[in-house]
């Protein structure tokens, strides 16, 4: 009984944090009168992660803040660095709906130099000092009659620059998306719906297209437009490589003072990420990560909190800036997740 449990909770935590997770069923062809002449496209996927700790930084890269209220003043970010930690466990386990929670930590860090007034309000602001975001996230996935599914995401986060629960209101940051498609066989699924959340920087609601296709044994791909595509290479199951364009944004509420005259701020951003991502097996169920790629900003601006960027206080043109990720994580065992797949 808790082997059956324990294989069903890692079956579960197939669902991935990017959509709808791709099925994992044993599958032959056969054409008549030949041998098997492939084997399921998705035997080299990855394990799913269920706990994931990453540290990334950004090299050097050059900042102008302007604004009508304090001025115009450049300076170069000396370090960017950020650290996460990431879990993912089973709510409801069912034929055919699961619910799986996600909690998450991320700790950002900034350090300036060269800049041209070091009194500048953005510069002592972040100077050696943190954006923090405590978030839980809930993974819904139902199967439908006619191969139908219908795919929710929905995650709650206090995004702040202190830890602590005061102003909840303004810390709390909501996002939803919610997809609805069918499988088109084994290895590949299409779907159409909405999302609303703060890729964009501020809060907006826009149309998302999913298409999961694992169209041979070594490669697959994953779209969930326009948030994010990626591609996989796996030239075996202990090796993974992946191409991704990622859109990433976030809005955090400034507790301390920056400006006079102003009690509530809100910090927001959105930028487009390229990377390419290299996962090695260590031993069975521990891996680690490596990433490399560039990112490239749309919107930084500090705005009140109901503002949007027309009304900005202080806009930020920010250069692009190659980044470097490592990762180490924890999937299920080899063998028990085999027979999580074959009991499903």
């Amino acid at each position: 009984m808790v082997s059956r449990y324990c294989s069903l909770i890692l079956l579960i935590l197939s669902i991935t944090c990017e959509g709808y997770g791709q099925e994992n069923e044993e599958y032959v062809a056969v054409v008549a009168d030949e041998p098997v002449v492939d084997i399921i496209a998705n035997r080299f996927k990855p394990r799913p992660k269920f706990l994931e700790f990453n540290v990334e930084t950004f090299a050097n890269f050059v900042v102008r803040p302007s604004s009508d209220i304090v001025g115009d003043e450049s300076a170069t970010v000396s370090q960017n660095l950020i650290r996460e930690l990431k879990l993912k466990f089973p709510i409801v386990l069912k034929k055919n709906t699961n619910v799986v929670g996600g909690l998450g930590y991320r700790h950002e860090q900034f350090k300036f130099s060269d800049q041209t007034d070091p009194d500048y309000p953005l510069f002592t602001r972040f100077d050696d000092k943190s954006l923090n975001r405590l978030s839980f996230q809930l993974y819904l996935k139902r199967d439908l009659k006619n191969e139908k599914f219908l795919f929710m995401y929905f995650n709650s986060s206090l995004n702040s620059d202190r830890r602590g629960f005061d102003n909840l209101g303004n810390q709390l940051k909501l996002s939803v998306t919610s997809i609805y498609g069918k499988k088109k066989g084994p290895h590949k699924q299409i779907g159409f719906g909405a999302s609303f959340g703060y890729d964009f920087g501020e809060p907006a609601a826009f149309p998302v297209f999913l298409l999961n296709n694992d169209f041979a044994t070594n490669w697959g791909y994953e779209l969930i437009l326009p948030k994010s595509a990626k591609l996989r290479f796996s030239p075996n199951i202990s090796n993974h490589f992946f191409a991704t364009f990622e859109l990433q944004g976030a809005s955090y509420h400034l507790q301390d003072s920056v400006l006079a005259n102003f009690s509530a701020l809100e910090f927001r951003r959105s930028s487009v990420r390229l990377s390419l991502t290299y996962e090695r097996e260590i031993y069975d169920w521990l891996w680690f990560g490596m990433a490399t790629g560039y990112r490239i900003p749309i919107n930084i601006f500090i705005s009140e909190p109901r503002n949007r960027r027309d009304d900005a206080i202080i806009m930020v043109d920010a250069r692009s800036a190659a980044y470097f990720d490592f990762s180490i994580f924890l999937v299920p065992p080899a063998k028990l997740y085999s027979k999580a797949k074959g009991s499903g």
